[in-house]
């Protein structure tokens, strides 16, 4: 696949997925239809062909996520832990995977454990908060760190951020597997269908699809998020607490969205008032 044949998928899968919008929006199909989104929509039908080949694969253990941090672009008080617990009576505009009526816990998280000490980890991820909340520089926000509770540590996501160290090009691609997936005369079948689903969640993540929205408009998000709150719903039908995605507006960002808030927790003391500077 040549790095152009790449942009080519991810120009038709977008195709896909702007048809697929456009009809959400207009009611032509309801978010949670799944047999007809699943028998009717191409995009759909090849995301759900993907998922159940690979979905456990990209199973993450909620036990096993240790770096999470949720914030406001305001000072509040440092006790006031419910400001940042979603609740269901406020839950009425569209957000990126759920709509009005459906309140998720969306979190900040670290994509992959690379090794880096505590302190870099909370300025990648708190950075990642920072500006999905669209915090200005110079300001003063309040950040809190939260805990995946004793209930729900046995709950899974998914993770579809993809791996953006997949090369693109055809030659290079070739390369990679041959490096990662031959050993000796064998095929690492389970290998080769990792890397392949993450070529197509790289694909899904592509800016055309995960895209900032820099409105407060309603109707302009109803529209943008319809099929993410389909992809959210039928992640949940499929027995998952949620799902980790890349983050639209933080390069390397990874945010994760549990679709029960009661599945985490603030850490007490953790509340703390920062200078967005010191992290944008």
């Amino acid at each position: 696949m040549a790095k152009k044949d790449f942009e080519s998928n991810v120009q038709f899968m977008t195709e896909q997925w702007i048809n697929l919008k456009r009809d959400l929006h207009n009611d032509v199909i309801q978010y949670d239809d799944l047999g007809k989104l699943i028998s009717k929509y191409m995009f759909f039908n090849r995301f759900d062909n993907v998922f159940k080949e690979t979905s456990k694969i990209f199973e993450v253990n909620l036990s096993d996520i240790k770096h999470m941090y949720r914030g406001v672009s305001e000072e509040i008080a440092l006790n006031y832990y419910e400001r940042m617990i979603p609740k269901i009576e406020f839950a009425k505009g569209h957000n990126r995977m759920n709509p009005p009526g459906k309140a998720f816990l969306y979190v900040g998280v670290l994509g992959k454990d690379k090794g880096k000490d505590e302190n870099t980890i909370k300025k990648h991820v708190v950075k990642t908060v920072l500006k999905e909340i669209r915090a200005t520089d110079n300001s003063i926000a309040t950040i809190c760190k939260f805990k995946i509770n004793d209930s729900a540590k046995n709950k899974k996501v998914i993770n579809i951020c993809g791996d953006s160290s997949i090369p693109k090009s055809d030659a290079e691609l070739s390369d990679y597997l041959y490096k990662h997936v031959v050993k000796g005369f064998t095929v690492d079948k389970e290998k080769l269908s990792y890397i392949l689903a993450n070529v197509y969640f790289n694909m899904f993540s592509s800016d055309q699809i995960f895209k900032p929205v820099n409105t407060n408009e309603q109707e302009v998000k109803k529209y943008e998020y319809a099929p993410f709150h389909a992809i959210a719903n039928y992640i949940s039908e499929q027995g998952y607490a949620g799902l980790i995605f890349r983050s639209t507006v933080h390069q390397n960002g990874s945010n994760l969205v549990l679709f029960d808030p009661s599945d985490a927790s603030v850490i007490q003391n953790s509340m703390e008032h920062i200078n967005t500077s010191d992290y944008l």
